[in-house]
């Protein structure tokens, strides 16, 4: 046997076993996740998703009035799945006008109903930032409530997977 080919074929073995290890460890990157988010079949209209990767962290992006949601910058793989809709602030009485998100709640926290922070708001605020547009509640009798079980993706049982290109639908059970 010549020793060039066994040191040939080690480090081939060695470069092989390397490359199989950093390809193993989630070396997959970051990619935008966006999906629509529904319950018994109708769009959420109102709130947030928030997403759990495989090493703890939380990603969270806010449902618009057509149900959809956009987060930036998720690791692509695995996560748990959060999907928070309390209700929207309501119109006040006699002055004819909504209740302005930013209204109340202090620190630019729109106000649910019954003294609630819009959680997207209070997410903002405690990442440091200032949304350029204020959060708009959905039309007059679009929103619904949903279990409160899918609040939090560790108890929630919603799971999916983020893949470059592939939307993420969220479809909440009855």
């Amino acid at each position: 046997m010549n020793p060039r080919s066994g040191r040939l074929s080690r480090a081939v073995v060695v470069a092989l076993g390397l490359f199989a290890v950093v390809g193993l460890s989630g070396c997959g990157g970051t990619t935008s996740v966006s999906g629509k988010v529904t319950h018994a079949g109708k769009s959420v209209v109102w709130g947030s998703v928030q997403l759990v990767d495989s090493s703890g962290q939380f990603y969270q992006g806010t449902i618009g009035p057509d149900g959809t949601y956009k987060i930036d910058n998720v690791p692509v793989g695995s996560v748990r799945i959060g999907v928070m809709s309390p209700k929207p602030p309501e119109e006040k009485p006699g002055k004819g006008g909504k209740t302005a998100p930013g209204a109340g709640g202090g620190k630019g926290g729109a106000q649910a109903s019954g003294g609630a922070e819009d959680p997207r708001a209070k997410f903002l605020r405690e990442q440091g930032i200032t949304p350029d547009q204020p959060l708009q509640p959905p039309p007059p009798g679009a929103w619904f409530p949903i279990p409160d079980k899918y609040n939090d993706p560790a108890s929630s049982g919603l799971t999916g997977t983020v893949t470059p290109g592939k939307p993420l639908d969220i479809d909440i059970p009855k």
